[in-house]
């Protein structure tokens, strides 16, 4: 039987902060940015199948996970670049999930020589306002349980909106994603640093057409309102960017659907040529 790419782990010194990271696999580089209510973790199911065709990153984003960083001004995109510039990776197929899509779109922008295509999973996007009441609504009790300490309840909160999404309820999710994403969540509450993400200007939302790599648009079928309108406005903004619905999954499919997303994002990239 072959042994599963070693996975190696380190923290690169960028833009003043410690970004964790592991890596592993040889090949064309994929880097994977991780949903706002997740890390790097939620791309534990992945990493040995990418790894046998690439050599993976993925990052704890700043504030994340074990990346830990002082106050003051940043951006994610920023930070990515910096990653990859230290690990020496001159482009890489970009992979964002959620807030990471954002990140992302952001990168192809900014630095378009860094980005050799993208998959934007129920991704966010900066300049895309959220418009849906009941998302809205769910943020606040989110941050009503955490102003009262509520942890654990401000963590359901989340995972039902997210995980479950509009008409599905907490017995629709497998319990073990629930839990996965709970353990993520509870220590990303504890971090009060104070900092200041910087975004583009304008925002990316205005400059889709300045993207010009190769693009995957995923969208899950019980994903929130506006994330459905984000993945079709990156669908139809980014020239010749290719959308697939998921059937039967909301907000995070590479959690619920492993194996299908593995499959999705590997025929993606054998049809690059890399």
């Amino acid at each position: 039987m072959t042994e599963p790419p070693a996975l190696r782990t380190g923290g690169a010194e960028v833009n003043g902060a410690v970004i964790a990271y592991d890596e592993a696999g040889q090949g064309p580089p994929l880097v994977l940015l991780h949903a706002g209510i997740a890390d790097r973790r939620m791309w534990d199911d992945h990493m040995a199948a990418l790894a046998a065709r690439h050599r993976v990153v993925r990052p704890d984003l700043r504030g994340f996970g074990d990346t830990m960083a002082p106050a003051g001004a940043f951006a994610h995109h920023a930070d990515v670049a910096g990653l990859m510039a230290a690990l020496s990776l001159p482009r890489a197929v970009v992979v964002g999930a959620s807030m990471g899509g954002a990140v992302a779109v952001d990168l192809a922008i900014a630095r378009p020589d860094l980005v050799a295509a993208l998959v934007l999973v129920g991704s966010a996007l900066d300049g895309h306002v959220f418009q849906d009441p009941d998302t809205r609504a769910g943020w606040q009790a989110a941050d009503d349980a955490l102003a009262r300490g509520a942890l654990e309840e401000a963590a359901d909160i989340e995972i039902d909106m997210w995980v479950a999404g509009p008409g599905r309820g907490p017995g629709d999710v497998d319990p073990g994603v629930r839990e996965r994403l709970r353990a993520m969540l509870l220590p990303a509450y504890t971090d009060d640093v104070e900092r200041e993400e910087e975004a583009l200007d304008p925002p990316a939302a205005a400059r889709l057409d300045e993207i010009r790599c190769p693009a995957l648009v995923l969208i899950g079928e019980h994903d929130r309102p506006d994330i459905a309108r984000a993945a079709d406005v990156l669908g139809r903004g980014i020239a010749g960017a290719r959308t697939i619905p998921l059937a039967g999954v909301a907000h995070l499919p590479p959690m619920e659907r492993p194996e299908e997303f593995t499959s999705i994002l590997l025929d993606f990239t054998a049809s690059l040529q890399l």
